[in-house]
């Protein structure tokens, strides 16, 4: 049955394979689809992978990350299908404008996570037409003469040596064409560190190292490549990038897909900064959509390899097909590259303003661990009416909005459970936990984070232990609590954090500060509108009709607006 199905697919299988070389990015995918659904079938019929392999071009990609495998799979593999048009996107600003500046000359195309080489033959087919245009040569003669200049490199065997083949088959079956094409661990010893190329592309796996034995070694390595500069957690895609800058020749490009958080986590702090050391960023592309099935938002940014100048102006894009959406400026000294894709989000630029300081020249901020949210299981209880002696009321961010603790009036879910009044009681607590709770049940602001906009929240009493992932806030003078939380409830302020940290919590419109990220944050200039935006905030935390509350949080912005100097509508919802 096998054989005779087999017969009946093969010439099929190989016009949709013809064809799909050369359609339009529309008609791409519905003959990859074509091609996926044979080899579901064909597998569910019971042949053998070598036939598959023999038939299905691509099987790689297909089988591996399109369908076949689970998606949980494929994210544990940290490998995904790159639409066309992404693709057609990064050569553009890569390998068309190299040759645009070397109109003579002829690139090398590097891919260090080849896998069955969506970008390597995309940039052999530009390559194959601009020397038949030169040349007058044969579409094999040019691929024997293209296929050197593309190098790739994979762990996976079965998908560079399909690469490898179908390189060889474009080129009238020249295997000298594929030399190129290499099975190796690009982070590991053999891998990228001995490749130079003038372009280097790719999609490479995401995930944290840490999170992957597998790639433990490969992490080890990259890490002593680049110098001890990354965290712990940072992305793999990230390694990758960082680590193939030193591939790229003078004058060449370099662009990967990556996470959206590569561009303001603090572990890939340090791969940013290698990054401008030696590579100016000239283009940036993000989606507000999930353009893969990863449960992440994704970017790429362009880079062309040569010294960076103090500020970089950088062309944004955003969606599929691209489309260009204004510019941002990088500095040479900026810990996060946020504003790269912030547009592609739907949020406006932030308008200037004028500050006297940051929030940390009058306070501190402390942000607890898990340590201390698990330390608290064994002393929770559900409180009655009135709380007991001894006992602290604990919230979350769910009972937080701005102004508003609603503790005893929403349900609260902790250790995998729902409380109407959870209470702690602190002689439940072991001694390093006792000492932790009594430092938090101080006069202080709690902010929540991962949060759309920043909701602060007074505690002037001390009364309430915030759990992860709150940030606590207490200030040298009393006084200036609420001067505090008129900042962190400005909108402009609330912005500035997005462009920020972008891409770094759960959802990629919600807002995750550390510690030192609200130290940071700037106070304004206009010290009257200050405090009068303060007491509009007292007001507000207050009173308990909620559209009072909500006018009085109207009039602390009005009011703070004025005191950074911004006009109040300078700020666009996004």
């Amino acid at each position: 049955m096998v054989n005779a199905m087999t017969a009946m697919l093969e010439p099929l299988i190989k016009q949709i394979t013809m064809l799909a070389d050369e359609l339009d990015s529309a008609c791409k995918n519905d003959a990859e689809r074509l091609l996926h659904a044979a080899a579901v079938y064909m597998r569910s019929c019971g042949s053998e992978q070598p036939e598959l392999e023999r038939l299905i071009p691509d099987l790689g990609s297909m089988l591996r990350c399109e369908g076949t495998t689970s998606k949980a799979a494929r994210q544990r593999a940290g490998a995904y299908y790159t639409p066309p048009m992404l693709v057609g996107f990064i050569l553009d600003h890569t390998l068309d404008l190299w040759l645009a500046e070397n109109p003579d000359c002829e690139p090398t195309v590097l891919d260090p996570s080849c896998g069955t080489g969506r970008f390597l033959l995309a940039a052999g087919r530009r390559l194959v037409r601009r020397h038949i245009s030169r040349t007058g040569e044969s579409e094999s003669a040019a691929w024997r003469h293209v296929g050197p200049l593309l190098l790739g490199l994979d762990s996976d065997q079965i998908a560079t040596a399909w690469l490898a083949g179908r390189i060889q088959s474009l080129a009238g079956g020249d295997h000298a064409a594929a030399t190129g094409i290499q099975t190796t661990d690009a982070l590991g010893e053999e891998g990228i560190r001995n490749c130079r190329a003038d372009i280097v592309v790719g999609n490479p796996p995401f995930g944290s190292p840490l999170k992957q034995a597998s790639d433990a070694e490969a992490a080890r390595l990259a890490m002593k490549a680049l110098g001890g500069r990354v965290g712990p957690y940072t992305d793999l895609a990230a390694i990758f990038l960082g680590h193939a800058r030193a591939a790229v020749n003078d004058g060449g490009f370099l662009a990967m897909v990556q996470p959206l958080s590569v561009l303001a986590s603090r572990d890939a702090d340090q791969v940013r900064a290698a990054l401008l050391e030696t590579c100016t960023p000239t283009a940036a592309w993000a989606s507000g959509k999930r353009i893969f099935d990863a449960d992440v938002f994704t970017c790429a940014v362009v880079f062309k390899k040569g010294p960076s100048p103090r500020e970089c102006h950088v062309s944004r894009f955003r969606d599929l097909p691209a489309h260009a959406c204004g510019s941002a400026t990088i500095g040479t000294g900026d810990r996060s590259w946020s504003p790269l894709a912030t547009a592609a989000m739907g949020f406006p630029d932030v308008p200037e303003f004028q500050d006297a300081g940051t929030i940390g020249d009058i306070a501190e901020a402390t942000a607890d661990f898990r340590d201390q949210y698990y330390g608290l299981k064994q002393a929770i209880i559900e409180c009655g009416p009135s709380l007991e002696d001894g006992v602290a009321p604990v919230v979350t961010t769910g009972v937080l909005d701005s102004a508003r603790c609603y503790w005893g009036d929403r349900p609260i879910r902790l250790f995998g459970q729902l409380w109407n009044r959870p209470g702690i009681v602190m002689s439940s607590l072991d001694t390093s936990m006792q000492e932790w709770a009594t430092a938090r049940l101080v006069p202080k602001l709690m902010l929540p984070t991962q949060t759309r906009t920043l909701e602060p929240v007074l505690d002037l009493d001390g009364r309430w232990l915030p759990s992860v992932p709150i940030i606590s806030i207490t200030a040298r003078r009393l006084s200036d609590l609420p001067r505090i939380a008129a900042v962190l409830a400005c909108p402009l302020i609330s912005l500035l954090a997005l462009h920020r940290c972008l891409g770094t919590a759960r959802s990629p419109k919600a807002i995750k500060l550390s510690a030192s990220d609200v130290l940071s944050l700037p106070t304004p200039a206009d010290e009257a509108a200050w405090e009068a935006g303060a007491r509009a905030f007292v007001l507000a935390q207050q009173t308990q009709d909620q559209a009072e509350r909500d006018a009085c949080l109207l009039q602390c912005s009005e009011h703070m607006l004025t005191a950074y100097r911004v006009e109040h509508g300078a700020i666009e919802s996004g």
